[in-house]
């Protein structure tokens, strides 16, 4: 009982540290060193049907796993791990269509800052998830991390496809 206490505790004093240093890199990645991203009228237009668009799938995806444990259906991941994988989900859709729409970056953002944070952020999720295969004692998997990692590397090969895909679209332009 005292271990899921101080488990729970840990959980929560992690992601208030992870927060605050989110925080922190944001401010420092944009050019204007504030923390509120800027977007012009179009990108906000796009950014809103793309947050509806995750909604949806968030909702979709709760909604299956309910079915699924009226059921008596039962993954053999933790509850945990189902329910995050629904926000990165959500999170990816988002992330996807404001890639692919041009209102992913905001006015004020510093694309190789925010890069080399994805990437870092990407790295600090493998460690644990590299330690658990190596790791002979049975500890708990770390499947939020996991997913964290999924979702990163999903997010950096769409954004290196975009800026592949209007390199094309300028060089096709510049052709012709």
């Amino acid at each position: 009982m005292n271990r899921n206490i101080f488990m729970s505790a840990g959980m929560a004093i992690g992601i208030l540290v992870g927060l605050i240093v989110a925080f922190v890199l944001i401010k420092l990645a944009n050019s204007n060193r504030r923390v509120k991203t800027e977007y012009d009228e179009r990108q906000l237009l796009v950014r809103g049907n793309a947050y509806r668009y995750a909604f949806y799938t968030v909702v979709i995806w709760e909604a299956v796993l309910i079915v699924l444990a009226y059921g008596d259906f039962h993954l053999p991941v933790p509850d945990l791990a189902l329910h995050f994988a629904g926000i990165v989900a959500g999170g990816l859709v988002l992330s996807t269509v404001c890639i692919w729409k041009d209102a992913y970056w905001g006015l004020n953002n510093n694309r190789r800052s925010y890069g080399i944070i994805l990437v870092v952020a990407g790295l600090f999720n493998a460690i644990p998830v590299i330690g658990s295969l190596s790791d002979t004692g049975g500890s708990d998997f770390p499947y939020v991390n996991l997913l964290c990692c999924i979702m990163l590397v999903v997010v950096g090969a769409e954004l290196l496809l975009k800026q592949m895909a209007d390199r094309r679209a300028e060089s096709a332009e510049d052709d012709a």
